[in-house]
């Protein structure tokens, strides 16, 4: 075979044999549309539609012979990424598809249907389709094939490298450095932040308004008209779903980021008591983003998973037997976390008491609906059973705590002088302090004598008498005031089920309490009757039944 040279110039064409098939039968493929379809056609539509067929033909004719003449352009890069070819040469071929069949398909919608609004709303549905694959294969290349940099940055790098080994002197200014990694590598798909929820809201735009461009023109009725209004609705919900995720996470981090641990030292291991001491001193670093987090934390997971060492089997056969012995503790360090985990636990959501109200009626037999229940909340604790500081909510009764003493063995006399505002035989609401100050009571009487003191305060988010823990709570079976008021500070679940409890075992006016606002009444609960029994003789002065009426009704209107 003769070399190439400047006398023996390559051949224009790569494969004439190749061409010529190719130019064939887009020949071939043209001429049957020309003669089989066309004609076919209505005589205002057969012009048209030949006109965009040999159009068609002739960029087909183009594009073959451009591709089977020998091409000027660089010779191929031997560095690049082997997926290279992959991700962008299957790519196009797809997005090329796609375009055709859109065109194609617009361009018989329209000789069909005679409807151009619906042809157009076509041909933007799937081009912006063409156009979305596109722009997600090359940012799923870039960043995790490439690192972020181009093609031609990685071969200034291997250039560079070349050089280096060569002995070659290399400037500054001409120094790139390789990325070790994708620096989104810890974000959804490798790319930038928000990169998805954009590309996913810009996708249900473009549909949204290929479906009202569709819409122009139309006399859809019926079913037709329905179908439409469906549609239309799954875009808009669809679209204000990511808006709505989009703020939501927004705010969540800045609410995280105000929610700092007041115990945790900072980067250079500098506790809380010498941050005061260097508040003044100018930042030595900026904080870090919320990339910078999520990288630490992806970094940390898989430090975590390389690095720990495989064991044999001997050693986890001792390492477990030696565990059977072990004393678990509590690692030290972990307050915010455990104060964290605490806060969230307290919080009683409306899913909480509707799967408390399930198992109850399993276990009992007895329905209560949940607007029922918050009803009682919103009356008792204003929706609420702890104070902001965590602890249980509570209300001092001194009238109460007088009949405990006497009930105890004591003699409430003999403690009356200067405790007027806790020790009393008549309820009054005077000596009401309300919030955290009622711990100020509570800690006085505490100290005459505990036991009375427990019981003569309403508890939680449903205000239940201590005293009920010999009477209607007993079946919580609590071991003793301690372990009552330790429950009672943990979570308001058990607010809940000491409600149930006591609602199930005390009768009033010849029923049980919990007959009075059960589903068995077909909603038709008795308020007065269960105010009576659950707040006592003096319901009516604080208007308990009206209020939890209006309470209910106003959560029933809510849809809850």
């Amino acid at each position: 075979m003769t070399p190439t040279s400047a006398e023996n110039p390559k051949p224009k064409f790569q494969n004439k044999h190749l061409l010529f098939a190719q130019l064939g039968a887009v020949l071939l493929g043209t001429l049957v549309l020309l003669i089989g379809v066309v004609p076919d056609l209505d005589d205002n539509n057969s012009s048209v539609a030949a006109t965009l067929v040999l159009l068609l033909s002739v960029g087909l004719i183009y594009t073959i012979v451009a591709r089977q003449i020998q091409p000027k352009a660089k010779q191929i890069n031997q560095n690049n990424n082997p997926y290279h070819g992959l991700f962008f040469r299957g790519t196009v071929v797809l997005t090329s598809l796609l375009t055709l069949f859109g065109i194609l398909g617009s361009f018989f919608v329209y000789i069909e249907h005679r409807n151009l609004f619906q042809a157009v709303g076509l041909a933007a549905a799937v081009i912006w389709i063409a156009v979305f694959l596109v722009y997600f294969m090359w940012s799923v290349y870039f960043y995790n094939i490439n690192y972020g940099i181009t093609d031609d940055d990685w071969e200034r790098i291997y250039e560079q490298a070349e050089r280096k080994r060569a002995g070659l002197f290399i400037t500054e200014n001409e120094q790139i450095e390789a990325p070790k990694y994708n620096p989104y590598r810890s974000q959804t798909f490798g790319l930038p932040p928000g990169t998805v929820r954009g590309m996913i809201a810009f996708t249900l735009l473009m549909g949204g308004m290929s479906l009202l461009i569709t819409s122009f023109g139309s006399g859809y009725t019926g079913v037709d008209l329905v179908l439409l209004r469906q549609q239309f609705e799954f875009f808009e919900t669809a679209f204000l779903m990511m808006i709505a995720f989009y703020f939501g996470d927004r705010s969540l981090k800045y609410i995280s980021r105000r929610w700092n641990d007041p115990n945790a030292t900072d980067a250079s291991g500098t506790s809380p008591s010498l941050a005061n001491s260097q508040s003044r001193r100018p930042l030595q670093t900026a904080p870090l983003d919320d990339i910078d987090l999520e990288d630490r934390e992806f970094e940390k997971d898989e430090s975590e998973f390389t690095e720990t060492p495989p064991s044999s089997l001997t050693d986890q056969r001792n390492m477990l037997s030696a565990s059977l012995d072990a004393v678990l503790v509590e690692q030290e360090g972990n307050e915010f976390n455990k104060a964290n985990d605490m806060t969230y636990a307290k919080i009683l959501s409306d899913m909480d008491i509707r799967i408390a109200l399930e198992e109850f009626a399993g276990s009992t037999g007895i329905k209560l609906s949940l607007p029922v229940v918050k009803a009682v909340i919103a009356v008792e604790s204003s929706g609420r059973g702890h104070l902001a500081d965590g602890r249980a909510k509570i209300l001092f009764e001194g009238h109460v705590f007088w009949r405990n003493l006497e009930r105890l063995g004591e003699s409430p006399q003999n403690y009356v002088k200067g405790n007027e505002d806790i020790l009393f035989q008549k309820w009054t609401r005077a000596h009401y302090k309300g919030g955290s100050r009622e711990y100020d009571r509570l800690e006085r009487a505490i100290s005459i004598h505990p036991q009375a003191a427990v019981y003569a305060a309403s508890w939680g988010m449903f205000q239940i008498l201590g005293e009920n823990l010999d009477g209607y709570i007993k079946g919580r079976k609590y071991k003793d005031t301690e372990d009552f008021v330790k429950h009672q500070h943990e979570s308001e679940y058990f607010h809940l089920l000491d409600f149930l409890e006591f609602i199930r075992s005390k009768t009033s006016r010849g029923n049980k309490l919990i007959d009075y606002i059960s589903e068995g009444r077909s909603g038709d609960y008795d308020w007065e009757a269960f105010a009576f029994g659950y707040n006592g003789s003096g319901y009516a002065v604080s208007q308990y039944h009206t209020r939890m009426k209006v309470a209910y009704e106003k959560l029933k209107a809510q849809g809850i």
